[in-house]
């Protein structure tokens, strides 16, 4: 018996494992979509801004890092969701999901626009192919996801390779002057500064990914704290490294607010140019886009489940495709397109949401610590009560620095739109609750089991 329970330990994850798992979550279109935009906001100092960013990021979803090294919650975030939220917020995290359409239209823009680098014809024809890229995707889920997967995987072997050449042939052609402090620092103050962490911010996302595999991990709370902190290590340096080529080879006026094609043209030769910009740049924009349209099927079914939307969006198809729930995500996701909107606008949209939600999460790590006293004394990061107190205040800071800097970028109808639409989701969570239509008993049933695992993870070792 003992024997076999070795076994399994062994066959379970351990850090080098999850970092990378976090690593691979967080570098790949995030990068490629906002690295122009960030050099608009700032120059050169864009370096900087994502070394910052990924601080900010890192901070910002403190609960989940600080959480992973608490408790040994096998069901991951929905777990850590279930301990932490009231039932309130629990809807509202659910219902935000409903976001993600607006990532399949920043995605698919993307897609044409860096192929529009290769083949320019194709620019007069932007919002079309990128309506036929959404629906393309769209009916791949058709398929289930065996059929892509196999494919997903090249596509993020590809753009691995690609990432790594460009880091390699644009190194040597830097103009290193322009690395140190200069006047091309900062071209737009402190406010554009803070601008560009708050846009890179979202390509820093992923890090905590490693939290979604509890279940699998050995030595959970110790394994998931310190991959987390490598993998947010690792993409700062990868990410500082491809920031010093995309501002450093050409001057700052011909890169800012374009993508990384702009570069990849000057430093590579032109066949080699394609092939970065097709199976790099487009092959990383397509694996996120895969990814978000595979993955948002269950959590917004087990949404409707719980009855935070009305269950006739559930409605299946004699083989189990959940066409209606599926067919609004592909209407949130078309609109964006038709009406133009921009990468920024997309980015804050999507953005905004989680950071607000996020500071609610951070706040409610105060009343956690005070219920589970055992397990914040016996976890990976014991510290001081004061030290714990300044760690969640700067998360909370960090949370409005996004939200609020994002906002900024938005027109005054977008930022009433993205209010309103916060409202909206905890106004209507309030009356799903109120009106009985929420599975109350299964949200107690989670609770019960993250409880019973958080109580488990206090106890001494």
């Amino acid at each position: 018996m003992e024997k076999n329970k070795n076994t399994n330990e062994k066959k379970k994850l351990g850090v080098a494992e999850l970092a990378c798992y976090g690593i691979g979550n967080c570098i790949g279109s995030g990068i490629f979509v906002s690295m122009g935009s960030g050099i608009a906001f700032t120059g050169h100092s864009i370096t900087l801004a994502l070394v910052a960013a990924n601080l900010v990021v890192l901070f910002a979803y403190a609960y989940k890092t600080l959480m992973a090294g608490m408790f040994v919650l096998p069901g991951g975030a929905y777990s850590q969701a279930a301990l932490l939220q009231p039932p309130l917020l629990v809807g509202v995290t659910a219902l935000s999901t409903i976001f993600t359409g607006l990532a399949f239209a920043m995605y698919a823009v993307s897609i044409v626009e860096y192929a529009s680098t290769v083949f320019p014809g194709i620019a007069d024809y932007g919002q079309l192919i990128a309506f036929a890229i959404i629906t393309l995707f769209f009916l791949t889920t058709l398929l289930g996801g065996k059929f892509m997967g196999k494919f997903n995987l090249i596509m993020v072997a590809v753009l691995i390779v690609s990432l790594l050449v460009y880091i390699a042939t644009g190194l040597p052609r830097v103009d290193y002057t322009t690395v140190v402090p200069h006047e091309g620092y900062f071209t737009d103050g402190a406010v554009g500064f803070i601008m560009a962490i708050a846009m890179m911010a979202f390509a820093c996302q992923g890090a905590t990914m490693p939290v979604a595999m509890t279940a699998d991990t050995r030595d959970a709370k110790r394994s998931l704290p310190k991959a987390i902190l490598i993998a947010s290590g690792v993409i700062t340096v990868v990410y500082c490294l491809i920031a010093i080529v995309s501002a450093g080879v050409l001057p700052i006026e011909e890169v800012a607010g374009k993508n990384l094609g702009v570069v990849a043209r000057e430093i590579f030769p032109y066949p080699v140019f394609v092939i970065f910009i097709l199976g790099g740049a487009c092959f990383a924009i397509a694996t996120s886009l895969y990814g978000a349209v595979a993955s948002v099927q269950h959590p917004l079914l087990a949404t409707i489940e719980d009855g935070w939307l009305p269950s006739v969006l559930g409605t299946k198809t004699k083989k189990g495709y959940p066409w209606v729930m599926m067919l609004i995500l592909y209407v949130i996701a078309v609109v964006p397109i038709w009406i133009d909107m921009g990468l920024n606008e997309l980015i804050s949209l999507m953005m905004i949401p989680t950071m607000i939600i996020n500071l609610f999460n951070n706040v409610l790590m105060f009343r956690l610590i005070k219920k589970y006293p055992n397990a914040w004394e016996n976890g990976f990061f014991r510290m001081p009560r004061w030290a714990f107190d300044v760690t969640i205040i700067l998360a909370v800071l960090c949370d409005l620095l996004i939200s609020v800097a994002l906002l900024t970028t938005l027109k005054p109808g977008d930022q009433y739109f993205i209010l309103a639409m916060v409202a909206v989701l905890f106004a209507y969570s309030y009356y799903r609750l109120k009106a009985g239509k929420v599975n109350l008993q299964d949200i107690e049933r989670i609770r019960r089991e993250a409880e019973a695992a958080a109580r488990a993870s206090g106890e001494k070792q």
